[in-house]
């Protein structure tokens, strides 16, 4: 059971700490919404995966599916250039950063999850022409406020790859809105919750929410450290406080999504990725958090979660 990376599989020691979201790389998607996040300074971007590294991290989750800016031949580059264990994604963001007729949505079942499947143990399509063939090493969803217009066909989809090579699946939710009716539906489909991580929870500081899925059996991610809008420290910080005390240490993954560049370091005047060990895992330690549980806060518990079997990669490259 190894981790899959842009370069290769690893241990799950091998990952060290680990940012459990963000996004490295983000290309314009012509007919895509207006203002959507872009990140094309690769020079500046590798610096501060040098800079990330430099300072203890050793993986960083990829979270641009395919279709809407992501390019994993450059993904490869960097994590290459800057030795950053990059983890990127197969699946597929909200509708609105793809081009209006991107085919995916309209896809039957069958067809995405043979897609998401093809991404995961051949390779991401944009490198599939080259010489370094990077395969997917999990699958990202994105939900609507309501499930009720999130394109079920695709969650569908994304639970049959996963079920198929054991894939986490890491799910946008809109500030947690209908987290408990998302993991519902997942789980319906058979998803195991071990493979279910649900994002942006910490927008939704509802103890009583994050309980709920906690006893379900399914892991959170926090990842409003750095967004002032959001008010971290009386939401997030208490929040994680309580969730540890309680017991809950072991599902939380911790992430800084820097999907904008003015919170990146050399590309705006934010915490950038070094934020992670800087800022945030000096503050877990003042506050009391033992070794043990910061270190499954900020790699343990994402790395148990990436973990998958090698055996189906190498049926089907064969």
């Amino acid at each position: 059971m190894k981790i899959r990376t842009v370069t290769g599989w690893i241990t799950p020691q091998q990952a060290g700490i680990t940012d459990a979201h963000n996004h490295i790389w983000i290309e314009p998607v012509p007919g895509g919404a207006p203002g959507s996040p872009v990140l094309v300074d690769q020079d500046n971007i590798s610096k501060e995966l040098m800079d990330f590294h430099q300072a203890g991290g050793g993986t960083i989750i990829d979270c641009q599916p395919g279709g809407c800016g992501r390019n994993g031949r450059v993904l490869y580059q960097l994590s290459k250039e800057s030795k950053v264990h990059l983890i990127s994604c197969t699946g597929f963001h909200l509708k609105k950063y793809y081009q209006p007729d991107y085919w995916l949505f309209d896809a039957p079942v069958e067809k995405a999850a043979d897609f998401f499947l093809s991404e995961l143990c051949i390779g991401l399509v944009e490198t599939l022409d080259t010489g370094n063939t990077v395969q997917a090493g999990f699958i990202k969803i994105a939900c609507q406020e309501s499930l009720i217009g999130s394109p079920m066909n695709l969650m569908e989809a994304a639970v049959m790859a996963s079920m198929e090579t054991n894939s986490a699946i890491e799910v946008h939710t809109e500030k947690g809105l209908q987290g408990e009716q998302i993991a519902r539906a997942l789980l319906d489909f058979g998803l195991s919750p071990s493979k279910l991580i649900l994002c942006h929870v910490d927008k939704r500081p509802d103890y009583g929410f994050h309980y709920e899925l906690f006893t379900a059996g399914v892991t959170l991610e926090y990842d409003t450290f750095f967004r002032s809008k959001y008010h971290p420290d009386e939401h997030v910080w208490p929040l994680l406080e309580r969730v540890v005390s309680a017991g809950f240490e072991g599902q939380v993954v911790v992430a800084t999504d820097l999907a904008d560049s003015t919170q990146w370091s050399r590309l705006g005047n934010g915490p950038g990725l070094t934020g992670l060990m800087d800022l945030i895992m000096p503050r877990m330690a003042k506050i009391g958090f033992q070794t043990q549980t910061i270190q499954k806060l900020v790699g343990g518990n994402i790395a148990s979660r990436l973990v998958r079997s090698t055996e189906m990669a190498e049926i089907t490259n064969a």
